[in-house]
Formats: structure tokens, C-alpha cells, sequence
């Protein structure tokens, strides 16, 4: 009940996208490299283990649908957890979606 009284208490990011969610905390993860060595390497892994691509492609088209880069740094800080950080791919959160977006449109 008292949910309901707290402004932006159903919206969790993580939530809302769930498909970047999980691309990001599973194939992304700083935790291993199972799955690439570049982000195009691992994004090629999500797409050959048949997981939502098309869903992550309309996620990334949402998000960047957001101007501010602050609000956008925002969103995929809370989608990504602790498991993912662009800079150190040399990227910007914003680059980081363009250069996927790119990617999983070429190989979906």
C-alpha cells in the first residue's frame, strides 16, 4: 500500500529493460570474459545464444530517446548494476548503446 505513496517506486530500469539488462549483467560482465574479448565479440555471443535481440534493440532506441547525458548515465547505471562500466572500453553510455545498436542491427 504504501508503494503506491512513493514517487517512481514501480519504475526500476532494470526492470524496464530487461533485455539490456540482462545483456549487460550476464555477457557484459566485468566479473569474466566468457562470452568476447570486445563488445562486438560478446555482442555476437548474445545474439548466437538466441536471446532477445530484437527486444534489446528496441530498449537501446528508448534509452536513446533520452537527451541529457546525466539522465541517460543515470538509467543504464541502475540498469547495469555493478557489472558493467563503458569507460573502460573506452566508450561513453551513449556511444557504448550507438556502437551495440550498430552491432545487433548487423548481425540480427
Amino acid at each position: 500500500m504504501f508503494s503506491r505513496l512513493i514517487p517512481g517506486w514501480g519504475k526500476k530500469p532494470e526492470k524496464e529493460y530487461p533485455a539490456l539488462t540482462g545483456m549487460l549483467r550476464v555477457f557484459l560482465s566485468c566479473h569474466h570474459d566468457d562470452f568476447g574479448n570486445s563488445i562486438e565479440e560478446v555482442l555476437k555471443n548474445y545474439i548466437d545464444h538466441q536471446m532477445p535481440v530484437t527486444d534489446a534493440i528496441n530498449e537501446i532506441n528508448r534509452l536513446l530517446q533520452i537527451e541529457k547525458d546525466n539522465e541517460l548515465s543515470a538509467v543504464m547505471v541502475a540498469i547495469a548494476g555493478d557489472e558493467f562500466r563503458p569507460e573502460p572500453w573506452g566508450e561513453t553510455w551513449r556511444s557504448f548503446l550507438n556502437r551495440a545498436m550498430v552491432t545487433l542491427n548487423s548481425d540480427h
